[in-house]
């Protein structure tokens, strides 16, 4: 009987083992797809900072052909045509400037949101790994001090 008693006790100690393995696994998992968000939300920003800089960079190479063509009619009300021109890619660099800030706020609020989110769900989730390894620890003991009163009673021991 003793025997049994020791192998309920070796059994008891795996299931704290592995109780406490689960716990660590769910904890790397989490901090894995914290970590992929991030790099997404990342990815996320610096593609809408490339889209805004072509933009910009479109927006240069307009300026750009349209100086040329204002210089070949400069005789031919050539100013006028300039400055509306330069309005107008004035107008678009700005759109351009304004759609990158507006991407650059919004990614940065989606990052900050995911990152909130995420440890939120680590928290909790440590928390319920906390309480299952606590709650495994007590049924062990209770199950210890049971077997040993049981024995104890079997053999008519006090």
């Amino acid at each position: 009987m003793t025997e049994n008693n020791h192998n309920l006790e070796e059994d008891l100690n795996k299931a704290v083992e592995q109780t406490e393995d689960i716990t660590n696994d769910s904890t790397d998992a989490i901090a894995d797809k914290a970590t992929t968000l991030k790099e997404n939300a990342s990815d996320a920003f610096d593609s809408a900072k490339e889209k805004a800089s072509e933009l910009a960079n479109d927006a240069k190479e307009v300026l750009g052909n349209v100086k040329d063509k204002a210089t070949e009619f400069i005789n031919e009300d050539a100013k006028e045509m300039l400055d509306s021109a330069k309005e107008k890619v004035s107008e678009l660099a700005e759109d351009a400037k304004e759609t990158y800030e507006e991407a650059k706020v919004k990614a940065k609020e989606f990052a900050n949101e995911a990152s909130e989110k995420l440890s939120e769900f680590a928290d909790v989730a440590e928390d319920k790994l906390e309480d299952l390894t606590e709650d495994a620890k007590e049924t062990y003991t209770e199950t210890k001090e049971k077997t040993k009163g049981f024995f104890q009673k079997l053999f008519g021991k006090k």
